[in-house]
């Protein structure tokens, strides 16, 4: 941590993360140690996790969203009241290696928008965590890819402050990266991966934490292609049946290569059943509610 003006500020959202925010944030503090760096801890009126972050890192920025908040919205309130010309997004389940600071603002200085780091599961995690794992970044396993790539996992990026400012509007109802990446590629923005930004997801969500937000989700997710990409929300409603069972297929491909991991999927089967369910009832609802006008409209940049 530095007093300078923040090369970096790293936004933390932190959901159900009493259990691993000690050690998220010694990651961050001893990744930006050589690094003018601010780290921002946002969480859902938790004042129990605030309190303890108070009293044992008091350099560390506390700022609270509203009860029941998604961490895309708490990515967004971050930002909000961020400093640093390079904005990082984090969880406070993920823990940074000595190398990720630096390996991010590399590639911001090579030219690149957004970079971002593949995430691998930690030691000490449950059936749930892994259901959790396996469904949000089984498309972004380490190693990571070399070059220019269509998508960066918004739980461990960071971007240049200008592309956020300039999409600042848009994040009105949270910084949802797939929306933001659609929007700066179409600018001729480039998203690369740093192989050092890589990070370790541990203990997380409650399942019916990780079960609500799934479905939350799912219902901006079906939002954003009836209005966005203006798909007939029929065709998403119609589809919905379908989706849990090619969720839990698309992870079992991506990890039948990799015998720890897919022993690991094979047990949380039912589980990435259960919440590919509730990803699939949210998208049918948002494209339901699109289709009759009450989804909230995507905001002009």
């Amino acid at each position: 941590m530095s007093a300078e003006a923040p090369r970096l500020s790293v936004v933390v959202a932190c959901v159900e993360a009493r259990r691993s925010i000690d050690r998220c944030l010694a990651s961050l503090e001893a990744a930006c140690a050589d690094v003018p760096a601010e780290i921002l801890v946002v969480h859902p009126e938790d004042e129990v996790l605030a309190d303890h972050v108070r009293g044992s890192r008091p350099a560390v920025r506390l700022v609270a969203a509203h009860p029941g908040a998604l961490v895309p919205e708490l990515w967004a309130e971050g930002f909000r009241v961020s400093k640093g010309t390079v904005v990082a997004f984090f969880t406070g389940h993920t823990f940074a290696g000595p190398a990720w600071a630096r390996a991010l603002l590399q590639g911001i200085d090579a030219g690149f928008t957004g970079v971002g780091g593949a995430l691998a599961l930690a030691a000490g995690t449950g059936v749930v965590d892994w259901a959790v794992y396996l469904l949000r970044y089984s498309a972004f396993l380490p190693p990571a890819p070399t070059g220019v790539v269509p998508e960066i996992p918004g739980d461990n990026a960071a971007y240049e402050r200008t592309a956020l400012e300039r999409h600042r509007g848009s994040f009105a109802a949270g910084f949802w990266e797939v929306e933001f990446h659609r929007r700066i590629r179409a600018e001729g923005a480039r998203l690369t991966f740093a192989a050092d930004a890589t990070v370790e997801f541990g203990p997380s969500f409650a399942f019916g934490t990780i079960f609500r937000h799934r479905f939350h989700h799912g219902r901006r997710f079906g939002e954003y292609r009836v209005t966005a990409e203006s798909v007939p929300p029929v065709r998403v409603m119609a589809a919905a049946p379908l989706v849990p069972v090619a969720l839990a297929a698309r992870v079992l491909r991506r990890v039948r290569s990799r015998p720890g991991l897919f022993t690991r999927a094979v047990v949380a089967l039912p589980l990435l059943l259960v919440l590919g369910a509730a990803w699939a009832a949210g998208e049918g609802w948002g494209a339901w509610r699109a289709r009759r006008g009450t989804a909230p409209q995507p905001v002009a940049a």
